[in-house]
């Protein structure tokens, strides 16, 4: 008989007293009375049982049995007073499900001495020693389990809990905890809850690794200037030393996580400060020796690694052009790097199943589990949120991840008054990229709300649905029609163009992958848009027909031009930016500056008629300059702090501003069985 039929024989039925309870059909029988329950009454019922003459609290059951929704104790107590009803329980008197006063509840079985319940009580007994003795013959290899039902909670408090590892022997987790006095590195006993803080004063910490006898950790802890490796001994040391092994002012320690590969060599990813190059590294916790291994080049930049079971090869992932992330396969032994996969719409953690066979993806909000041979296959669950640093249990049984809700928010303000921001899109999720209709009457954005990448309009105070976006694209910009009748946004293969009026979308196919909008012709059916070249670096100015799909760059003296921002007048002249000025393109095609900065920091330009708009960033002020093309003159507006927002939008002449607020994350720990 096998492992799940044994489970489902024994959590299918079960008797409470002289009340048989049928799980599968929700009933609660006694003699010939038969009461049927709501499904989710049963499985706090269940909960209850399997924790029997343990006092659980409404947190637990509530995360038990909806682990994905927001707490509401009411959920609970109106299912326990079912239950009560059910079983005949007196509420103000209870002898079956007890009441702990600010603790919880606990389920106490009445004890019955007939040979039929110790007959029940012996079965139980052996189903459980049974489960028990495979179990730990399950431990003893990873298995290849593909699907997975259930998420549970681990994070158990309202902070911020992020960047956790789980330790070799699958005992414990360490974790980072932000609180409103900063991060502290935790570890968490898995089985029992307990918990430990293992540093003194607030730091800024990042990643995490253990020691392969689960007995340590090494840690990145980084200030302005620096970055460190640290470790800390946990051999039941009452306060464990820190101890600082590696420090660099060159580069930041940039891995999600640290691989300590043997009882002295870390592999990590750091990147330069200077220009954020980015390279894997290793670190002899002894001699603190260094050893680079892998130099990103090109239009690569390595986001994290991870080392595989046995030790012999690195994954490495990449992000390797406009929403394009690589995972490449660096052999150790035979010092050789291949390409494994390719996949879109981020990369935001890597690890190994244990058996060394396959590599798990968190892919934006999804899992994906890659074999060696590059072949994918997502791993499905239903979530809204954003997935990082998924890693499998020990045996391969669970997925241990961190899930991340963002919220962003859209603020309006006026020249006149850049500090006095008022809250207009104000959602629990993203919502984000506005950009003003050309008569500044509205403006268009998208929002995540939904758990889709959705276009809404705002208009006379009241934001609408524009385009819904059923299959979920992938958007890249938003430009509005002269005129501003039509909006159009871009997925990786289509542009779509939808009537601010009917709502009808239409869509041209193109073959260029991604590229990003920036704005309409007035005088031709095209967009200016911006391009990631896929043997170049930087973005380029390019046009996209609209009548023909056909996608051009421009070129000044046989060279692409890289800008930072873009943007046309009334005769369609292109203009563009970098950092340090403002440029134009010729009739020519010859490339005229137009406009200098002295500290650099442009981070937008706009033409309009004879006027030049640059926005910059000075130190934590952002400030408008107003260039007369004409007369050469340049008027300077401040427009407010940088601090908690980002100056992101502004309409024709810039009299009326959007900003989006700082992200907000809110990070819980969870395992999906």
């Amino acid at each position: 008989m096998n492992n799940k039929l044994i489970l489902e024989l024994y959590v299918s039925k079960f008797e409470i007293g002289s009340f048989h309870v049928d799980v599968k059909r929700c009933q609660i029988r006694e003699f010939d009375s038969v009461q049927t329950i709501e499904p989710k009454v049963m499985d706090v019922l269940v909960y209850l049982h399997t924790h029997q003459g343990n006092v659980v609290s409404q947190e637990d059951i509530f995360y038990a049995v909806w682990p994905q929704a927001i707490f509401n104790p009411s959920s609970v107590q109106r299912c326990i007073a079912i239950l009560r009803k059910a079983f005949g329980d007196d509420a103000k008197n209870p002898s079956l499900i007890i009441t702990h006063s600010k603790r919880g509840y606990s389920l106490e079985l009445p004890k019955v001495e007939s040979k039929k319940q110790l007959l029940i009580i012996g079965s139980a007994v052996i189903v459980a020693l049974l489960l028990a003795s495979i179990y730990l013959f399950m431990q003893k290899q990873p298995t290849n389990k593909t699907e997975f039902l259930t998420l549970l909670p681990i994070s158990t408090g309202e902070h911020n809990e992020f960047s956790f590892v789980v330790a070799p022997n699958a005992e414990h987790i360490a974790f980072l905890r932000e609180q409103e006095g900063g991060k502290h590195i935790w570890v968490k006993q898995l089985q029992t809850g307990i918990e430990k803080r293992l540093t003194k004063s607030p730091a800024d910490y990042t990643s995490l690794g253990w020691r392969p006898d689960s007995k340590g950790l090494v840690f990145a802890k980084r200030d302005e200037k620096t970055s460190s490796l640290v470790i800390i001994n946990l051999d039941s040391t009452v306060n464990p030393e820190h101890k600082t092994i590696y420090t660099t002012s060159d580069f930041m320690i940039s891995s999600h996580k640290l691989d300590w590969a043997n009882d002295h060599v870390v592999y990590f990813t750091e990147k330069r400060r200077e220009n954020s190059d980015t390279q894997l590294v290793t670190v002899n916790l002894i001699s603190g020796e260094k050893e680079i291994l892998n130099q990103s080049v090109g239009q690569d930049w390595l986001l994290m690694q991870a080392l595989s079971p046995n030790r012999t090869h690195v994954a490495l992932g990449f992000e390797a052009g406009q929403n394009m992330y690589r995972i490449d396969l660096l052999d150790l032994v035979k010092n050789d790097i291949q390409t494994l996969v390719t996949i879109e719409n981020g990369l935001s953690g890597l690890s190994w199943h244990p058996d060394g066979k396959s590599i798990l993806l968190s892919n934006r909000d999804k899992l994906l589990s890659v074999n060696l041979a590059g072949d994918t296959k997502p791993i499905e669950f239903k979530n809204y949120k954003i997935v990082r640093d998924a890693v499998y249990s020990a045996d391969g049984s669970e997925i241990y991840m961190e899930l991340v809700n963002v919220d962003v928010d859209i603020l309006n303000s006026t020249r006149d008054n850049p500090n006095e921001l008022v809250p207009i899109i104000d959602s629990s999720s993203v919502d984000y990229l506005p950009v003003f209709s050309p008569d500044s009457s509205k403006f268009v954005f998208e929002s995540h709300r939904f758990g889709l990448k959705q276009l809404f309009i705002y208009e006379s105070g009241q934001a609408r649905l524009l385009f819904d976006n059923p299959s979920n694209h992938e958007l890249f910009g938003i430009a509005w029609s002269k005129d501003g009748k039509e909006v159009f946004t871009a997925s990786k293969n289509a542009i779509f163009r939808i009537d601010i009026s009917s709502g009808v979308v239409s869509e041209t196919p193109h073959t260029y992958h991604s590229f990003y909008l920036r704005e309409a012709f007035r005088n031709e059916d095209a967009l200016l848009v911006s391009y990631r070249a896929q043997n170049g670096n930087g973005f380029h100015v390019a046009k996209f027909e609209l009548d023909t799909g056909e996608l051009s760059a421009y070129q000044a003296s046989g060279a692409r031009l890289s800008c930072y921002s873009m943007s046309l007048d009334d005769k369609d002249t292109v203009y563009f930016s970098n950092e340090s000025g403002v440029f134009k393109l010729s009739e020519r095609n010859q490339v005229e500056t137009v406009w200098e900065s002295q500290n650099k920091g442009i981070i937008g330009v706009t033409a309009k008629e004879n006027t030049l708009f640059v926005t910059v960033e000075k130190e934590n002020e952002y400030t408008l300059l107003e260039h007369n093309l004409l007369s050469g003159d340049t008027r300077e507006f401040p427009l407010g702090n940088k601090e908690q927002k980002m100056l992101i939008n502004a309409n024709h002449d810039y009299s009326q501003l959007l900003f989006l607020t700082e992200p907000k994350r809110n990070k819980t720990l969870v395992k999906l069985k």
